[in-house]
């Protein structure tokens, strides 16, 4: 074990611990300055320091010996010949490394890969050539530290000498070394009396290969313009390491060993920041040190420059330094010390690109989204796709822009921020002179009219009902996406729907008062479909506004309506429906009968899950043959569906599984297999309902596999509920539970308050199953809250009639009475025969347990009547039970397991 795994060790101890190296010389009585060569492996440790290093580090035994072990490997005498991978230095061999800086974290994987392209040096490359690295990252990313840090690492395996030459080639103020200065440099380096170099640039680069030939030397260029630059100075022959590093991608050198140099990860930059701000500055933990480390953007130059504000200003506070970087507007004017600053880095990188560059990185300081994509681009700018390709792969080699997804591009914050500098910079009469757009504005108006117009073809392949004449037809972009279908559709919404969110409000679209409302209408389905309901109400309701401010009154009729969408997927059942009962006047006001057809459709599902089943059916009926007059089919479908379930919750299970079939065949013949799976799991709900356990588990299992394979986060969790509640019907409790927990948990993940009552209710009759009846107790109160907060009368009765049937055993009968005829009161209210059958039977049981057993028999009666009438296999269970108290009045009925409660609708 050499110094640097000593060292290696060393450091692995304090960082573990927390410290920095000045923390540590603090506790331990050894130097900040040992401490910093220790680590980097250019003193042979003292034993006895060691031992101090140790007991301050609190080291356990094995730890202890380690470091112990490692120490005496270390100050072992020296053996004539040389360790593995290493050589004696030539006399008089040359090294120019800079000094190793102390404040230096973290890549680890980074420098592995160069100490292993170090040691593969002597073999050369795969190709039999000189072994090169080509660092490159943003300005201030910390290249020239890596390179520096690994050159150090890596001397002893470079007997021959150690070259560096800074090439400037982004510094500013400095014009990059042409090729035969620094060749000029590196001869005289290596030895080469002046007068003996030769003047012709080729020549000169055949007599620096010549003498670094058959030897091992570490050359580090730093600082490279381009691949042109640095192609003289490569050895020719294999035996050499050479790094090289730049701010762009040097992507002509074919045989170089690329990485790319990124921001520091959380740890460490937070542990670079304590570093750099010296010990005790900055209390352990602090939450300000994060804040403070991201405003930086993780990058290491703005890191150290914060830090050493720290140090340096001892009355300066952490949380003082967070709210000065917090302004955007001066962050950058106070990431600049004596000699550093992140605005002159950037600069430098502006100055080094073509002005059609120069202009789009303006262009897109003023974009108030987050990434972008080529066509984005093209339309912004005013050219082709293919200019716009060409323009954003330059800005990203230059490092200028980042790439976090295929065809993607994003700044990072901090150069964002240089970015949107130079755009406040340029007056409308620079822009023409460069574009020849006096308009400044005219770039945003562009993209508005891009995205307006592929967001209106992204919605025609996601919408689930239609808009005929909304607007006119979308224009063709000069660079369009392929948006051929719907995966196509929902990746492009998925990429670009907080762009488009961004884009609104924005002052240069002030006179494209269709944008908000065309955006609202074209965003509403996605919106819904992803669980983004906050961000769509907010959008509706912008829309609305936007539409009545022009007298739009069919943009802010359809945008009622969306509003009302949004409130219904979050529970507010009474603000849907007035916004529904608001839509539908403008609508038949306007005579637009698909707008009317779609409210009647909408309007009707609120009142099924409010309770009101006939004025449901009512209005979906008149939806059903509004859609089918318009020759609507895809409205046709789902209200026909919704029709079915209308059905079903009034008692007529047949009716109900006749409707849902003709549905299933519909959007089987269209093609639609969201449709399908709604179809499926409505069939299959229905078929549990009736008994027919095999048949709705099939049925749900087909529609969960559609779900997942749609990604439909509120479809599986609706399926997964309809599963557990099979698995409860047949004994399968454990099951039940699991399949619920995993409904409950996506429902909460995605907002969905209906779908999270369901989840409850539908776990806590799973528990109360298991015999946890206070964790049941617990689940049911939670799902009745839920309800009656979202108004959700139907599931209020559901809850009411788990926790009456759980209170029979757990409780006084006259607790669970009472919570039954609660149950019976809003079945009768909301005309759910089904229910209401469910609350006088569990009535009839507290009566019983009363002693009053004429109300049990009465209640019984009653419910066996509408059992019978509904069609419905706990008749049966019922009429025995019946027939028992008759002949044996005091017999104890007891409830059966189908009767602790009721499954409610599916949330929407």
């Amino acid at each position: 074990m050499g110094g640097s795994a000593f060292g290696e060790l060393l450091r692995d101890c304090r960082l573990s611990a927390g410290w920095t190296q000045d923390e540590l010389a603090d506790r331990s009585g050894v130097s900040s300055h040992s401490i910093s060569v220790l680590e980097a492996g250019r003193r042979q440790p003292r034993l006895s320091s060691v031992s101090r290093l140790a007991e301050a580090l609190a080291l356990d035994p094995r730890r202890r010996e380690q470091l112990l072990a490692a120490a005496r490997t270390v100050s072992a005498p020296p053996r004539p010949a040389a360790a593995r991978g290493t050589a004696r230095p030539r006399p008089g061999a040359p090294c120019q490394l800079p000094y190793d800086t102390r404040l230096f974290t973290g890549r680890a994987r980074e420098l592995d890969q160069l100490l292993a392209l170090a040691r593969s040096a002597p073999a050369g490359s795969a190709s039999g050539m000189v072994v090169i690295s080509a660092l490159d990252g943003m300005g201030g990313v910390g290249k020239s530290a890596l390179a520096i840090r690994a050159g150090h690492r890596a001397r002893g395996q470079f007997p021959d000498g150690q070259l560096f030459v800074d090439l400037h080639g982004h510094t500013a103020g400095i014009a990059p070394v042409p090729p035969a200065d620094a060749l000029d440099w590196l001869l005289r380096s290596l030895g080469v009396p002046p007068q003996q170099i030769p003047e012709d640039l080729s020549t000169r680069s055949a007599l620096y290969r010549e003498r670094l030939a058959d030897t091992r030397t570490l050359i580090v260029l730093d600082n490279a313009a381009s691949s042109a630059q640095v192609r003289p100075l490569l050895p020719g022959t294999p035996g050499c390491l050479v790094l090289i590093t730049s701010r762009e991608r040097l992507t002509g050198l074919d045989d170089a060993h690329g990485l790319a140099v990124g921001v520091l990860p959380d740890a460490d930059a937070v542990a670079l920041l304590h570093e750099g701000a010296g010990p005790g500055r900055i209390p352990a933990g602090h939450p300000a040190a994060d804040e403070l480390v991201r405003l930086c953007g993780q990058l290491p130059l703005a890191i150290r420059i914060a830090a050493a504000r720290l140090r340096h200003h001892r009355g300066l506070d952490v949380e003082d330094l967070v709210d000065r970087l917090r302004d955007e507007h001066q962050r950058l004017a106070h990431l600049t010390d004596e000699d550093r600053s992140l605005t002159a880095v950037f600069a430098t990188s502006f100055a080094s690109i073509a002005p059609d560059e120069q202009h789009l990185l303006r262009l897109l300081g003023r974009f108030p989204g987050y990434d972008v994509d080529a066509c984005a681009v093209a339309a912004l700018a005013g050219i082709d796709h293919r200019g716009a390709e060409r323009l954003l792969e330059s800005l990203l080699h230059h490092n200028l822009l980042l790439q976090r997804a295929p065809g993607r591009y994003l700044f990072h914050d901090l150069v964002g921020l240089y970015a949107r500098s130079k755009a406040e910079e340029e007056t409308g009469e620079e822009t023409g002179e460069e574009t020849g757009e006096a308009d400044r504005d005219a770039p945003l108006r562009r993209l508005a009219r891009y995205y307006q117009d592929t967001a209106a073809r992204a919605n025609a392949h996601l919408a689930r009902r239609t808009r005929p004449g909304r607007r006119p037809e979308p224009s063709a972009p000069a660079a369009l996406p392929a948006l051929t279908d719907r995966p196509k559709a929902l990746a492009w919404m998925r990429s670009e729907h907080r762009n488009l969110l961004a884009l609104l409000g924005h002052p240069a679209l002030t006179t494209l008062p269709s944008f908000t409302v065309s955006l609202s209408a074209d965003l509403a389905a996605f919106l819904l479909l992803e669980g983004h309901w906050d961000q769509a109400a907010a959008l509706h309701r912008s829309a609305v506004a936007a539409a009545g401010a022009a007298d739009d009154h069919r943009g802010e009729a359809d945008a009622l309506c969306d509003l009302g969408r949004a409130r219904h997927a979050t529970g507010d059942y009474r603000a849907a429906a007035e916004l529904y009962e608001e839509a539908l006047a403008i609508h038949q006001k306007l005579g637009d009968g698909h707008g009317e057809a779609n409210d009647l459709h909408e309007l009707g599902r609120i009142r099924l899950l409010t309770g009101e089943i006939q004025e449901a059916a009512w209005l979906h009926e008149r939806a059903v043959a509004a859609f089918r007059a318009l020759g609507d089919r895809l409205g046709e479908a789902r209200a026909l569906c919704d029709l079915g379930r209308a059905r079903h919750s009034s008692g007529d299970s047949p009716a109900a599984v006749e409707l849902t079939l003709q549905v299933l065949a519909l959007y089987r013949t269209m093609g639609d297999r969201r449709g399908e799976a709604a179809a499926l799991h409505d069939l299959a709900y229905v078929l549990d309902d009736m008994g027919d356990r095999d048949s709705a588990g099939d049925f749900y299992q087909e529609a969960l596999s559609i779900y997942e394979d749609l990604n439909s986060v509120q479809g599986v969790a609706n399926t997964l509920r309809g599963l557990g509640r099979v698995r409860h019907a047949v004994g399968d409790h454990r099951a039940a539970a699991e399949l619920h927990q995993r409904s409950l948990d996506t429902c909460r993940e995605a907002g969905s308050r209906h779908g999270e009552a369901d989840s409850l209710l539908g776990l806590g009759r799973a528990r109360d199953a298991l015999g946890d009846s206070g964790d049941a107790v617990a689940l049911y109160r939670q799902a009745l809250a839920l309800y009656r907060e979202i108004g959700s009368r139907v599931g209020e009765t559901g809850a009411l009639l788990a926790l009456g049937a759980l209170s029979e055993r757990t409780a006084d009968a006259r607790s669970a009475l009472l919570l039954h005829q609660q149950a019976l009161a809003l079945a009768q209210d909301t005309h759910s025969p089904l229910n209401e059958a469910r609350a006088l039977e569990g009535a009839a049981r507290c009566a019983l347990a009363l002693g009053d057993s004429a109300a049990a028999l009465s209640g019984l009666e009653e419910a066996l009547a509408l059992y019978r009438r509904l069609g419905s296999p706990r008749a049966a269970d019922t009429a025995a039970r019946l027939s028992a108290l008759r002949t044996a009045p005091i017999a104890t009925i007891r409830p059966p397991q189908w009767s602790t409660g009721t499954p409610t609708r599916p949330a929407p």
